[in-house]
């Protein structure tokens, strides 16, 4: 094991709302408003600091009717972290609110599964089950960096940097993974879109977008053995976290220290 630690933090930067039952697969009987928050994340230690995805851009906000705070890079700024001078960014999967400002890391090497990009650049990645959770200039661009050498390509589990590690999972998309982190108080799994909300994990409920969904019940299981606990496990999307974490001082609402 890595002796390597870090400090993690989330970093909201949209937020959107939606009827209850459009956010788990299959029915349900509650039907009011839910809050969805979008977040990025980022690990930090004396050795590197480590983003992971980089969340949409302000265009993409306005045509799927969320509400934009400010860019990823700008909340990382509020951290006293500049974009520019992280060199590693994981990119857990390829929807919409995970890689779109790519551009904002121009020193960076981006960490992705095979098989996430060779499903989005595949057979059925025009299907309209599955293309309405992309923007398809977001994955040109990301081809567009792997010709330039600044793609990292990993299949299946890999220690990206000391301490810090991927996992591949799926099933809500292809090449779907979840990130450990080694952290001042234990290893902590950032589930990302395996669990957006403590619910699906916790009640055993997936959510509703589904590439694969043995592999989305497989994932909670693969999950809750990585983390050294329950509380260890941080949902991609769920507003308790900023409840359930300390407040980056300065930063209510915005910011909280995971680790």
């Amino acid at each position: 094991m890595s002796t390597c630690s870090y400090e993690m933090y989330a970093l909201k930067y949209a937020e959107s709302m939606a009827p209850h039952g459009t956010r788990f697969y299959g029915n349900d009987p509650h039907d009011g408003p839910t809050p969805m928050d979008f977040f990025v994340w980022v690990a930090v230690s004396p050795e590197r600091t480590v983003a992971i995805d980089c969340g949409f851009t302000a265009v993409t906000a306005a045509r799927r009717g969320r509400r934009f705070l400010h860019t990823p890079a700008e909340g990382l700024r509020l951290l006293g972290i500049a974009s520019e001078s992280i060199r590693h960014v994981i990119l857990t999967h390829f929807h919409n609110d995970h890689i779109g400002s790519v551009a904002d890391f121009p020193n960076a090497s981006f960490v992705v599964q095979d098989r996430e990009m060779a499903f989005w650049t595949g057979r059925y990645a025009s299907k309209g089950a599955f293309l309405w959770v992309v923007e398809p200039e977001d994955i040109l661009e990301l081809v567009r960096q792997n010709f330039a050498g600044r793609v990292r390509f990993v299949d299946g589990t890999a220690e990206i940097v000391p301490g810090i590690s991927v996992h591949h999972v799926g099933g809500h998309a292809a090449g779907l993974q979840v990130v450990c982190v080694e952290t001042t108080r234990g290893r902590v799994v950032l589930a990302s879109d395996a669990a957006h909300y403590y619910a699906n994990i916790e009640e055993d409920r997936p959510f509703r977008i589904v590439s694969d969904l043995p592999q989305m019940y497989d994932a909670f299981e693969t999950i809750h053995t990585l983390a050294d606990s329950p509380e260890h496990v941080i949902p991609g999307h769920d507003p308790l976290v900023l409840t359930r974490y300390p407040a980056v001082p300065g930063l209510e609402g915005i910011a909280v220290r995971l680790a």
